[in-house]
């Protein structure tokens, strides 16, 4: 659901409804289940809240689509947005925070479809063998995604590495750096 959400929220430009994804840790058919309510105040935000852009609801927060990540898979809270509070807050009421909603778009709403999904994923571990990105450097890559230690730690003072991740850049390809860790920045 997260990289569903994400997706669109960046093929849908100038959206200008609620696009709002909900599910249930717990499946509709069971006599206790999580639902009937998410899917209940998920229509409530579709139809009466004003937040044009691609939402999760789960459990008690409408969290915005391209900052979500599943964190649980048992508890009922399973979803959360790190680096980004909720868009809403059910609790005797629904809180919307309007100040982090986005503004209805002043231009036309048009989907993009030309995604690339030739992207690289590297989780980078102590240890790792920096020779593995000389060899995905002769790839066509459109990306590569480098999950670093910490705020971006790397083992820089390897000049292969550097060279590399350089030879990569160099064909063309995006090179992103993003930490490991759920909260926090990048500090290169």
């Amino acid at each position: 659901m997260s990289y569903t959400a994400s997706a669109l929220s960046f093929m849908f430009e100038n959206l200008g409804k609620p696009v709002v994804f909900t599910g249930s840790q717990i499946p509709f058919c069971e006599v206790y289940n999580d639902a009937r309510r998410n899917l209940l105040v998920s229509l409530i935000f579709a139809g009466m809240c004003e937040i044009p852009e691609v939402t999760i609801f789960f459990d008690q927060h409408l969290l915005r689509g391209n900052r979500t990540k599943k964190f649980d898979s048992l508890g009922l809270n399973a979803f959360d947005s790190p680096n980004f509070p909720p868009l809403a807050t059910l609790q005797n009421d629904i809180k919307i925070r309007h100040d982090l909603t986005r503004h209805q778009p002043q231009s036309r709403f048009r989907i993009h479809t030309n995604l690339k999904s030739n992207i690289a994923v590297l989780h980078l571990v102590p240890g790792f063998d920096d020779g593995f990105i000389s060899h995905i450097s002769h790839a066509k890559l459109d990306g590569l995604v480098l999950h670093l230690y910490g705020t971006g730690n790397a083992p820089s003072k390897k000049d292969s590495l550097l060279r590399s991740l350089q030879d990569v850049a160099d064909k063309g390809t995006a090179v992103v750096a993003v930490s490991q860790c759920m909260r926090g920045s990048v500090d290169l």
